[in-house]
């Protein structure tokens, strides 16, 4: 795995851990290794295969992000970007790439640290 990709995976782990406000781990998918997987085996490479094909692994890191986009849309000060944040789920139902998914998460993570209260 490339840093670049590290880097991609972390940010997902940081954006499911703020939303939630939880530490690293299963629990909401707030562990990188989730994407780490899907960008591995998207790229046909063997990762982990024991939790699944790419598909389901990919739908479900679409599910953990759809779940943090909800979150925010009901959490202040974040729901004052309802239509940012509904724009952004709606993107990712029609996603079909890691990278996708990762502009995605790029960008509902950089409004969560604009408006993260200090």
């Amino acid at each position: 795995m490339s840093a670049k990709e590290y880097t991609e995976a972390m940010n997902y782990e940081m954006l499911i851990r703020n939303v939630f406000d939880c530490p690293r781990g299963t629990r909401n998918g707030a562990d990188l290794c989730y994407m780490k997987n899907v960008m591995t085996m998207e790229r046909g490479e063997t990762f982990a295969k024991h939790v699944g094909t790419y598909e389901k692994q990919f739908d479900q890191v679409k599910t953990y992000i759809s779940k943090a986009l909800l979150k925010l849309n009901k959490t202040k000060p974040y729901c004052n970007e309802i239509d940012f944040f509904n724009k952004l789920n709606e993107e990712l139902q029609y996603s079909q790439s890691t990278k996708k998914l990762m502009e995605i998460v790029n960008a509902a993570l950089e409004k969560v640290i604009v408006l993260k209260p200090k």
